[in-house]
């Protein structure tokens, strides 16, 4: 029965992990829940009873913190079971339960997937006019396409990379980022603001005072923007054109960058996400 129990706890562990107990005599898990709370120099071997609990109790992934660093061989022989739980579904860590970690993840993708679209849509409409000075060059003088060249400079510059990627993108992606949380955690109105989640990361709504002043500033600005283009004589809303498509790329692109880079690598971007304080 020993050598079964040994042979079924083995089978539980991934490849590299039962290297681990083979060659070290102890785990070597790479979560970093498990660090210190590893069983200290204990052989899986010598452990046929604590090897069968541990397959028993082999479940949903649990937060470790809380007890690393315990002596106790029982609490030890449990933190283990729980890490190999960690250890086969990914390593993920402060997850309770399934449902609630997809309903938080998807809150979260449409809120910053939804302000990237925000961004993006109007450039397949502003686009063509923006490079209809690019099939017929004449129509710009040399003084025009110095203006062209430095306006969507300009814009990159202030628009794109100061207001954007260092400001705004931030902003939403960490504000889209709180809409995954634990479900016990879930604060009033969470399923409005999953509902609405582009605009709640926008910091339209739920958010400090100052942070939906100017949120609602910036959607009146462009739209005003937006109109007084639209009166504006060919080449010259080109040129306006040209700047504001730049702009909105770089904010799109940023969004999704900072998105995934949170998501994969689990690097949420250093901005304040402007909660209200009660």
């Amino acid at each position: 029965m020993t050598k079964l129990a040994n042979t079924l706890a083995l089978a539980l562990v991934p490849s590299s992990l039962a290297s681990a107990y083979h060659v070290a005599g102890r785990p070597t898990l790479h979560s970093s829940a498990m660090h210190g709370a590893a069983l200290k120099h204990r052989s899986l071997a010598a452990k046929p009873a604590s090897v069968s609990m541990m397959a028993a109790t082999v479940g949903p992934a649990v937060d470790m913190a809380s007890i690393n660093g315990d002596d106790d061989l029982a609490t030890q022989e449990k933190t283990l079971a729980m890490a190999m739980s960690l250890e086969l579904s990914g390593g993920a860590t402060g997850v309770v339960s399934q449902k609630g970690n997809f309903v938080g993840a998807f809150a979260s993708a449409w809120g910053a997937l939804g302000v990237m679209y925000i961004l993006a849509s109007p450039i397949k409409r502003l686009l063509p006019i923006a490079l209809q000075p690019f099939a017929s060059p004449g129509d710009l003088s040399t003084l025009g396409w110095a203006c062209y060249a430095a306006w969507v400079a300009f814009m990159g510059y202030t628009e794109g990379y100061k207001a954007f990627q260092l400001k705004f993108c931030p902003m939403v992606v960490n504000r889209a980022m709180t809409l995954n949380c634990d479900p016990s955690a879930r604060p009033k109105g969470y399923w409005l603001h999953a509902l609405l989640a582009p605009f709640y990361s926008m910091g339209l709504f739920h958010a400090t005072k100052k942070r939906k002043i100017v949120s609602w500033a910036f959607i009146f600005g462009i739209g005003t923007i937006v109109a007084l283009v639209k009166r504006l004589p060919y080449p010259w809303r080109s040129v306006i054109d040209g700047g504001v498509v730049l702009g909105l790329s770089w904010g799109a692109t940023s969004v999704i960058a900072f998105y995934l880079r949170a998501v994969l690598f689990g690097k949420p971007p250093a901005a304040d996400a402007c909660m209200p304080g009660v």
